[in-house]
């Protein structure tokens, strides 16, 4: 089965932003200057969201290879492509303000680069209003 792990959990929007990392390691926010909703650096992913001081639903998934695509009734925006690099072989989720760290996924090798195909879409519930999915698989 190519797909091997998940995590779920969820973040706050803070500035309308959050982002998902290497666990432990250092990044800076500046180096990041476009306006695409999903934007990669080395080992750090920004991520603008559609509204600012909510919170929003995130899943992060692990796959042996390319994932399955998403069902387009449910994931309405077109997902972008991107590679993240990890250095210690874990990421998680965190919020700007606070630095909050959640949704840990064990990726399982170090010095690696990723793929990621990043998914969003907007709910009907106000405190959560934003679903958010990344699909990650190593890159060959």
């Amino acid at each position: 089965m190519p797909l091997q792990e998940t995590s779920e959990d969820s973040v706050g929007l803070d500035y309308g932003q959050f982002f998902i990392h290497d666990v432990g390691t250092d990044f800076d926010i500046t180096e990041f200057g476009s306006d695409t909703w999903f934007q990669t650096m080395d080992n750090c992913a920004l991520i603008l969201g559609f509204t600012s001081g909510m919170y929003a639903t995130v899943k992060l998934e692990l796959w042996s290879e390319p994932p399955d695509p998403v069902d387009p009734d449910d994931w309405s925006d077109d997902p972008i492509s991107s590679q993240l690099f990890s250095e210690f072989g874990e990421i998680c989720v965190s919020d700007v303000f606070l630095n909050t760290q959640t949704a840990y996924l064990l990726l399982g090798e170090e010095d690696t680069v990723w793929n990621v195909l990043a998914h969003r879409r907007p709910t009907s519930d106000p405190s959560y209003p934003e679903d958010y999915l990344f699909q990650f698989w190593k890159n060959s």
